[in-house]
């Protein structure tokens, strides 16, 4: 027995083949079957979800996001989770909270909000700061419950501020010792 039985929705399965009508079962979350439509309709399932009329797709990727805060208090991403978003990639634009010295978090909350508009009072109440180097921030991400995939970038402003501080945050040219830090940190 299926645990959910999709029936009569136009499927849409990500792999450039055109939309076609199709029902989909699901079994401990994986899907186990794709019939033509109308072929599973009356099938013993936990659930079954009338899809006639909508679009059945898989979950969407959305590669370019600025959740690198609010992860670690939001486990359902919002709002993003509720556009059938499953997996989405942060870091992007070069911000983010790590590495972070306990003495840039202003800093870079300051940078997220320049740069995406993001409020800092938000990211200042929400963000717990419980790292300071990258695999770090990956850990305390990995304890946080979470209803989507995650993806990092490490993100360039934040590595140039942990190793150049103030010259970094004016913009100054970096040395070949800073480059050669910075590069060791992204390794």
């Amino acid at each position: 027995m299926a645990d959910l039985v999709i029936t009569g929705g136009t499927l849409v399965d990500g792999t450039g083949d055109a939309p076609r009508p199709a029902d989909v079962a699901v079994t401990d979350g994986r899907i186990t079957e794709i019939a033509d439509a109308g072929s599973l309709a009356g099938t013993n399932a936990a659930r079954t979800v009338d899809a006639d009329g909508l679009l059945v797709t898989p979950g969407f990727v959305d590669v370019h996001t600025h959740f690198d805060g609010q992860i670690t208090w939001d486990p359902n991403l919002t709002p993003t989770c509720w556009h059938g978003v499953t997996t989405v990639v942060m870091g992007n634009c070069g911000v983010g909270f790590a590495p972070a010295r306990p003495d840039k978090h202003d800093w870079l909350i300051g940078l997220m909000e320049g740069v995406e508009d993001i409020p800092g009072a938000a990211l200042s109440e929400g963000i717990q700061w419980g790292w300071e180097s990258y695999p770090e921030y990956l850990d305390a991400i990995d304890q946080v419950p979470k209803s989507l995939d995650v993806g990092s970038q490490i993100p360039h402003g934040a590595v140039r501020a942990y190793v150049m501080g103030e010259r970094g945050a004016k913009n100054q040219p970096s040395t070949p010792d800073d480059i050669a830090e910075m590069a060791v940190i992204v390794r």
